[in-house]
């Protein structure tokens, strides 16, 4: 079990263009557009085409979407269907827990359709730019839709600045305890005290877990660093698959 913390105002935002999504996700990794375009089966001409918005929709947009694990609905809403309810669902191939980038994190309010069970923890600052989280959850929200049905799921309340751009301070991070963390993924690493208390930090993972390794491999954005953090005192790596803003 963890912990994070609510928001009472909701989200407010402009989702990102399809094809300034795909340059982000895109430069995230590291890819040219040549290698995004030997990925997906297409030419870099044709990849510069749909990053400027000269080509808006694409036959190619699943396979994109697939390659850069982002949700098909972000790239082109009539790719995507929908259930006997209305509800809208992704397509099964492009499971998305998100990206470090703030318009990537944010989960739109037709996303957030999960009955309002999901327990959020407050948090305080503990010093040493680490976050102390309560015990117990003192508001539930709506689950958005990747975290319907999934145990154990819950929200964290960020505080500080580490991660800006990204996660804002008065943010509420979703968090999936039941995915491999893997590097590139936002994460909520705990550290759990003999005296009971329970430590989080937010970061990103540099690197991929190696069981070998007694080290988790992290960066934060702001100002950009990357350090190390012992497993043995930072027991707990949890995936971070989406945010509400508290803006």
């Amino acid at each position: 079990m963890l912990l994070g913390q609510p928001i009472t105002s909701v989200i407010d935002f402009q989702p990102m263009e399809p094809g300034n999504l795909i340059q982000t996700e895109r430069v995230k990794r590291g890819w040219s557009q040549s290698q995004l375009g030997k990925r997906v089966g297409i030419s870099q001409v044709a990849v510069k085409k749909i990053e400027s918005g000269e080509t808006r929709r694409s036959k190619y947009f699943p396979k994109i979407a697939e390659v850069l694990e982002i949700p098909l609905s972000r790239l082109d809403t009539s790719l995507s269907s929908s259930d006997s309810n209305g509800t809208i669902v992704n397509h099964p191939s492009v499971y998305s827990r998100g990206g470090p980038v703030t318009e990537l994190k944010q989960i739109p309010p037709e996303r957030l359709i999960g009955a309002v069970d999901l327990d959020v923890y407050g948090t305080v600052n503990g010093g040493r730019g680490v976050l102390v989280l309560s015990s117990e959850a003192f508001t539930q929200v709506s689950r958005p839709q990747n975290l319907v049905g999934i145990q154990g799921a819950y929200g964290v309340l960020v505080s500080g600045h580490s991660m800006e751009r990204e996660y804002r301070e008065g943010d509420i991070a979703f968090v999936n305890p039941h995915l491999k963390p893997r590097a590139g993924d936002a994460c909520v690493f705990q550290s759990h005290k003999s005296d009971g208390t329970v430590e989080a930090l937010i970061k990103y993972l540099a690197k991929s877990p190696d069981a070998s390794s007694t080290l988790w491999h992290v960066e934060q954005s702001n100002p950009p660093k990357k350090f190390t953090l012992k497993k043995s005192e930072w027991q707990i790596c949890h995936v971070a698959v989406g945010k509400q803003t508290g803006r």
